[in-house]
């Protein structure tokens, strides 16, 4: 499992002198329902998210980048203990983000449910500069806490607006880690930046990627992509609702996977390269994406891997495995699902799994820590 990138944002400023008492006076957050925590496949809360319509989430571009959106869950809730998780169907990030330096650190994820419950998108400019700010977020406490994953909120102040970022201090509260992606809200009911990262304390500054910069190029013209009834027979859809003619249903060989339907009673009735099916027109598998299906680059696959032209998934590592038809080849330390021949293997390997050898060497190199240098020269993780 990739390790997610942890910046700054919501409950932290450590008083001079006493770091052992290093938490800000935020506090759990019950006010704030459109702020959503990210989690992953264990259910760990890594970032957080602001709902901006039904069914779109702002966050933070290092929350998302190089993985699959889908394998990620959002949060409902306060905590994991009262809230409930809902899948994550899409994600992209603004294309002018720049990983070195979280430049333009932003991205859009679309829910599979709908919620009426949403932040009004809110310009920013120079008159901000000494204003009173919201900070909300799933974060930790203090830099060493290991308290993350209930909602809190608490109080900032603005001391820069920059061209594309707003930066705060503590008035007590600050962001810390955990919180990437969450809002600062402004007026009540309205966000102007999501948090990107801070200093390593907790203690100093949080720095905030502006929305309003990136609403022409990034944030609306997605929205108008992912809207209802935006979607046609055969394309991918996100939601009930996304399709314009028709169901959106998921397919049979990855879970993940919905395409626009419509109703058929012979394969003519359905575009050339979808079948009738005895609820619509589906793709023969493997479904577009899914694995086995053709692919000419990472991004055309479920899982964002294409190897020898198909999609496909590692299975290097402890407790991998291929599902049925298909198994683990390869060698060195690229191990991947292919499908099984249909009769002899040849010497390939068997039993839907690296060899253990390999899943050690996984095990002792996959724990690097989530961190990443920040803007302004320090790490954070």
């Amino acid at each position: 499992m990739r390790g997610w990138l942890v910046v700054l944002v919501a409950a932290c400023a450590s008083p001079v002198g006493t770091a052992e008492q290093a938490i800000t006076n935020g506090a759990p957050d019950l006010a704030d329902p459109a702020v959503l925590g990210l989690a992953d496949e264990l259910g760990q809360i890594g970032c957080t998210a602001s709902l901006i319509d039904a069914h779109t989430a702002i966050t933070a571009a290092h929350c998302i980048a190089g993985r699959d959106p889908r394998t990620l869950r959002a949060l409902i809730g306060g905590s994991a203990s009262d809230g409930s998780f809902e899948a994550i169907a899409h994600g992209e990030t603004d294309p002018a983000f720049d990983p070195p330096t979280l430049a333009h650190d932003l991205a859009l994820v679309t829910l599979r449910a709908a919620h009426a419950d949403v932040l009004v998108l809110a310009a920013v400019d120079a008159t901000l500069v000494g204003a009173n700010v919201r900070a909300v977020g799933f974060g930790t406490t203090a830099a060493d806490a290991m308290d993350g994953g209930v909602k809190r909120a608490g109080t900032a102040v603005v001391t820069e607006v920059q061209t594309d970022e707003v930066v705060t201090t503590p008035a007590p509260a600050q962001a810390c880690h955990g919180d990437s992606g969450g809002p600062m809200i402004l007026a009540a009911g309205t966000i102007g930046a999501v948090a990107s990262r801070g200093d390593s304390a907790c203690s100093d500054h949080a720095t905030y990627a502006r929305i309003d910069v990136a609403r022409a190029a990034f944030v609306d013209p997605y929205l108008a992509a992912t809207g209802p009834g935006t979607a046609m027979t055969g394309d991918a859809c996100f939601y009930d609702g996304h399709c314009a003619g028709g169901p959106c249903l998921a397919t049979h060989d990855d879970p993940t996977l919905f395409f626009c339907s419509r109703t058929c009673s012979k394969d003519a009735d359905c575009p050339p390269a979808m079948q009738c099916a005895s609820d619509g027109c589906r793709y023969p598998e493997p479904s577009p994406g899914a694995l086995g299906a053709a692919c000419g680059s990472d991004g055309a696959c479920a899982g964002q891997l294409c190897r020898q032209d198909v999609c496909t998934k590692s299975c290097l590592g402890s407790g991998a495995s291929c599902p049925a038809g298909f198994e683990c080849q390869g060698s060195g330390l690229a191990f991947d699902c292919f499908a099984a021949p249909t009769s002899g293997c040849g010497g390939c390997a068997t039993g839907g799994g690296a060899p253990a050898w390999l899943a050690i060497i996984a095990l002792l190199g996959g724990g690097r820590g989530w961190s990443r240098r920040g803007r302004r020269g320090r790490s954070v993780s």
